[in-house]
């Protein structure tokens, strides 16, 4: 909890699919170094993450979840097709959330935590402050067109990423003095054409890295109101939204590598 000789901190962490595995990496680092975190909001991979640590309150039992991950799991979690508004239904993932925090409310973690979505509606940002945190990762990370969207309190929600792909003023909101942003698109551009051609230029690989310019255009404009910004240098690899989450060491160190270096920057802060 917070207390009133020092400042307090928010961390903001973005959306991107497995690269949300380096959000880990920076809690991981900021409990190492003894930098309290008093306040999450997180957007799609950034909810699933915070929200996972403001459940536990320490990082071993998230990775326990992310190294019992096999491709059948992460392959099993997505046989819920759908035929209407997205291809994955989302049960089966929200029951996978449930199996490890079950039917906890935000209001009882130990971490104040807020997930952030989309209004489909009206394409407004809509934070999730209360309730039930499986539905709440659920809403806040349903990839349009993937994922069918969630409606809570009569709104029709989806992923926060179409708004506000870093949660920076919605963490400065909730009380944060110090408000640190993990931004996971900085380091995506520029493609190098080696890259394109190993993808192979399909009109599903052309719209994916077209929606993932809008994102990284949207970051860089959230992040402006951040006191620190992390930005871990993530090796892209063979992408694959979901199964890159499967045997992933490196991305939890490439948070690990980057949150390290703005360490001394931010206990001066402190």
């Amino acid at each position: 909890m917070a207390t009133k000789c020092r400042k307090t901190v928010g961390l903001a962490l973005g959306s991107g699919g497995w690269r949300g595995l380096a959000h880990l990496g920076v809690i991981k680092e900021f409990r190492k170094e003894g930098i309290p975190i008093d306040y999450i909001a997180g957007c799609s991979a950034g909810s699933l993450v915070g929200g996972l640590y403001s459940y536990f309150g320490e990082t071993d039992m998230i990775e326990d979840i992310v190294r019992s991950l096999t491709y059948r799991s992460v392959i099993d979690i997505l046989l819920d097709p759908v035929r209407q508004v997205g291809l994955v239904g989302g049960a089966k993932y929200l029951k996978f959330l449930e199996k490890y925090i079950g039917n906890v409310e935000i209001e009882e973690l130990r971490t104040k935590f807020t997930a952030v979505c989309t209004d489909l509606l009206n394409g407004k940002v809509v934070e999730i402050k209360s309730g039930r945190l499986s539905t709440a990762i659920r809403a806040s990370s349903s990839i349009p067109v993937i994922f069918t969207p969630v409606t809570v309190d009569g709104r029709a929600l989806v992923d926060g990423a179409n708004v506000m792909p870093i949660p920076v003023q919605t963490a400065r909101d909730m009380g944060a003095d110090i408000v640190v942003a993990v931004n996971l698109y900085d380091n995506i551009f520029p493609f190098k054409m080696e890259y394109l051609k190993k993808q192979k230029l399909t009109a599903l690989t052309v719209t994916r890295i077209s929606y993932q310019m809008l994102l990284y255009t949207l970051a860089k404009s959230n992040v402006e109101g951040a006191d620190i910004v992390i930005n871990p240098k993530i090796w892209e690899g063979n992408f694959d939204i979901f199964k890159n989450f499967v045997n992933n060491r490196t991305t939890v160190e490439d948070g690990q590598l980057a949150a390290r270096e703005i360490i001394p920057k931010l206990k001066r802060l402190l």
